[in-house]
């Protein structure tokens, strides 16, 4: 039988399926358009049920702020290989979601009209897509963010003073060192002593007076890579982020300090 082009894209319209698989539909049923649409429904389910095993492990990060610095959200979209991560619709699926999220949060993205459209291009283009990780910030004080130009990090610094140059300056500091902890408060004592239990074991034949003093030194070089406030500022290595913190000067007059950070890397849990 022979299909129109009219009843090929009426096919594809209502099912975003692709051309071949619409055309095939159709002549399956003799131009029967409900029918080629529960043929496609068929296979669709029969498809996704075979993507729900595989992994999804490329995609974007997204990453919006809101105005006055106080609110902002980050957002992964994933899917399973670059190519699709590249494609103007895939991005476009994870700036309004991205949107979706900064303006009604977490919860918003649970609704039946994103989930909808995740799957939709899920069937379209063949490819296992999931929403991965998503946070919206509201904050009290002034929100830093920084997205890579390739849209595989991204991350969010919250500073107690409303500085907005030193906050994106921050926030691209998190990004580029990926620090565990914030400050030496936050990280575990069971970490900490593990640390201290390798340092013991190498420094064993050094003198018993000076092994407290060399075990500290090496604590204190092991905090640059740990945590934030002590890891050399990216802009002057030889000083750390605290001390770029301290000759900041705010607005209220106080130290300012870092109250929370967050980091998206793609494919990471």
């Amino acid at each position: 039988m022979n299909i129109s082009s009219r009843q090929v894209k009426e096919l594809r319209d209502r099912t975003g399926a692709g051309i071949l698989a619409c055309k095939k539909a159709l002549q399956q049923t003799g131009g029967d358009l409900e029918k080629a649409i529960d043929i496609l429904r068929a296979e669709g389910a029969a498809r996704a049920a075979k993507r729900e095993s595989r992994e999804a492990r490329e995609g974007l990060i997204r990453l919006r702020q809101g105005e006055g610095g106080r609110r902002a959200a980050l957002l992964e979209l994933n899917c399973e290989t670059d190519f699709v991560a590249r494609t103007d619709d895939f991005a476009r699926l994870a700036d309004d979601l991205t949107d979706l999220l900064l303006a009604g949060g977490e919860e918003a993205l649970q609704g039946k009209e994103p989930q909808s459209r995740i799957s939709e291009m899920a069937a379209t283009i063949g490819e296992k897509i999931t929403l991965g990780r998503a946070v919206r910030w509201e904050k009290d004080g002034r929100i830093g963010a920084y997205l890579h130009h390739n849209g595989r990090a991204a991350a969010l610094v919250e500073l107690s003073e409303d500085l907005p140059e030193a906050a994106a300056e921050l926030a691209m500091q998190v990004a580029a060192t990926n620090p565990p902890f914030l400050s030496e408060d936050d990280v575990p004592p069971e970490e900490k002593e593990r640390e201290w239990e390798i340092f013991r074991q190498q420094i064993q034949d050094k003198p018993e007076a000076i092994q407290e003093k060399i075990i500290t030194g090496k604590w204190r070089k092991r905090l640059t890579e740990l945590t934030l406030v002590n890891s050399p500022f990216l802009r002057d290595d030889k000083i750390s982020v605290a001390r770029y913190l301290e000759q900041q000067q705010s607005p209220s007059g106080k130290p300012v300090e870092i109250r929370d950070f967050v980091l998206f890397r793609l494919g990471e849990a």
